[in-house]
């Protein structure tokens, strides 16, 4: 399995997409109001997301005035640049279909990517690139046992 193919296995878990975006657009988020603020995620996804994110290094906890934060490492914010780029191309490209929100776009583009396989043709370029780049600047992160799991493996392992 290429490493775009698993990558893109491994990062198009809506929590994880969720997670990294909130934080990215919005700054540190407390844990304790992680389900208020990404509400229609159950708190074992919620538990996955923040799990899989420090596992990949892409989250970490810093405490503020004694209260845990979440807040993106350098990887996080290049995959949220990762995701960012993704929505856009779909948004322009009216895919998956006209109406789309966040997730599900940056879910259906990395999807096309992981079906496209490494250096396909026919795969949307600039989300292909950013992501190329992403895996080839953090493939340790990618070696964690949580990477190349299907989302559905990868919430009954949390």
């Amino acid at each position: 399995m290429g490493a775009l193919v698993r990558a893109t296995a491994t990062l198009s878990h809506p929590g994880l997409v969720r997670i990294v975006s909130e934080i990215d657009d919005n700054g540190p988020l407390q844990r304790h109001v992680l389900s208020r603020t990404l509400t229609g995620l159950s708190r074992q996804q919620l538990r996955h997301a923040t799990a899989a994110g420090r596992a990949l290094g892409l989250l970490r906890t810093r405490t503020h005035g004694g209260t845990p934060t979440l807040v993106l490492t350098p990887a996080g914010k290049e995959l949220a640049d990762v995701y960012d780029t993704a929505a856009r191309w779909a948004r322009t490209h009216h895919y998956p279909c006209d109406v789309s929100d966040f997730v599900t776009r940056v879910q259906a583009t990395l999807t096309l990517l992981g079906t496209a396989g490494d250096d396909a043709p026919h795969a949307p370029h600039a989300p292909q690139a950013a992501l190329a780049s992403w895996v080839r600047d953090h493939a340790a992160a990618l070696g964690h046992p949580l990477a190349g799991m299907s989302p559905d493996e990868m919430e009954l392992a949390a």
